[in-house]
């Protein structure tokens, strides 16, 4: 009899543990601040666009949610290791899907493009052998598509920390272009005031579409279907797609 109330006991537990509220988790979501996808408002609050597909994505699976703003390198670093569980907004590339596990949709997307000075002779018509030897200023930790990256070895490349110091060293001449994304380069030269000095060239280097993150470990794996799972819903109702709209980000096709 005492043998069958332990067995019954252990039946009941393993039950309990895949409950969902029995996996519930307080989750750590990182991230660089990106304009209108995850960014602080007066208060110091985050919000954009990915703060409001988490939020719900992960009140659907019973989890709790915390958010925390880190230089884009340390963020990185942080889910590759396991220290955090969310990277907000990275693009998927070939040389990242080796760290991170990502999500299955996109959730917005980004025209990356050159900026130079206005006063510059410099021509851009999409041709990188016209640009070997030039100075090209890029972002650290950012990803750039693979035209850029094809054409690396014919450039100088030097590295800024972030876009405002990145148009800093454009406006100064230690680059003669900046590559970037236009949502969040556009800002940073309005609170600069460098409209004036600077300008966006086209066309685009190219389209690159931003996703959520996970660390490779069998936690990462777990919560990558999760929300997944809650990201399609999402997707299939038209809640991601007016989202975007209303925080002006361009939506993936």
């Amino acid at each position: 009899m005492m043998k069958q109330s332990i067995r019954a006991l252990i039946v009941l537990l393993s039950w309990a543990l895949l409950l969902p509220w029995a996996q519930a988790r307080d989750l750590l979501a990182v991230g660089a601040l990106f304009p209108k996808v995850f960014e602080p408002n007066a208060k110091g609050v985050p919000q954009g666009l990915a703060v409001d597909l988490l939020q719900r994505a992960v009140q659907a699976q019973g989890h709790s949610l915390r958010f925390e703003f880190y230089p884009w390198a340390r963020a990185q670093a942080m889910v590759q290791q396991g220290q955090a569980d969310i990277l907000i907004g990275p693009y998927r590339t070939p040389e990242r899907e080796p760290l991170f596990l990502f999500s299955q949709l996109p959730f917005y997307e980004d025209a990356l493009i050159f900026y130079a000075r206005r006063d510059s002779p410099l021509q851009w018509q999409g041709d990188f052998g016209k640009l070997q030897g030039r100075a090209v200023g890029l972002v650290k930790g950012w990803a750039y598509g693979p035209a850029l990256e094809q054409a690396r070895e014919q450039l100088h490349i030097s590295t800024a920390l972030d876009v405002a110091s990145g148009l800093l060293m454009l406006q100064r001449g230690r680059v003669d272009l900046l590559a970037s994304n236009e949502r969040n380069t556009a800002p940073v030269i309005e609170s600069m005031a460098l409209g004036r000095e600077l300008q966006p060239l086209l066309p685009a280097l190219g389209h690159l579409q931003g996703h959520f993150a996970y660390p490779r470990n069998p936690q990462g794996k777990r919560l990558s279907e999760e929300l997944d799972r809650s990201l399609g819903d999402l997707h299939k109702r038209g809640e991601m797609r007016e989202l975007a709209r209303r925080w002006k980000v361009r939506a993936p096709d």
